[in-house]
């Protein structure tokens, strides 16, 4: 590959740039985030941030879940065995809530994942353009 920078103005010369790094890009092999440590440049307080936002349902069923747990601690405290068995029962929705919003996020990325050939595929990034004329048509032998 060539590591000599090259002037952007001068499209060819650019675009034979980028044929030369994705072509040596493709020999590379993907390494996912957790095995590669992260980037270096964040902090744990930006990833945690960052995932919270990915899938903010989360820690809204935590919240929900540590709110139950602290009420239930009250109502034991002041002696309300009906406010405490209400808490209980609030805590065991709010983490079922909390984990079909894990299970629904997982599921939901997933499949909007892509794979690593379409990582590796020329023009990623760039936006595919449909074709609005049908496919041509296909002979079909009825010679049977």
């Amino acid at each position: 590959m060539n590591a000599e920078p090259h002037d952007f103005r001068d499209h060819k010369a650019h675009i034979k740039w980028t044929q030369e790094r994705e072509a040596y890009r493709a020999s590379i092999p993907l390494i996912p985030q957790d095995m590669s440590g992260g980037s270096r440049g964040q902090t744990a307080s930006t990833t945690a941030l960052q995932k919270a936002l990915n899938n903010p349902l989360v820690p809204l069923g935590m919240l929900a879940t540590t709110g139950c747990l602290i009420g239930m601690m009250v109502a034991t405290l002041r002696r309300s065995s009906r406010g405490a068995q209400y808490f209980m029962r609030g805590r065991v929705v709010a983490q079922g809530f909390t984990v079909a919003a894990l299970v629904g996020g997982a599921v939901m990325f997933g499949i909007g994942a892509p794979t690593e050939a379409a990582l590796r595929a020329p023009g990623k990034g760039q936006a595919n353009i449909v074709s609005l004329t049908p496919p041509p048509a296909v002979p079909q032998n009825n010679s049977a």
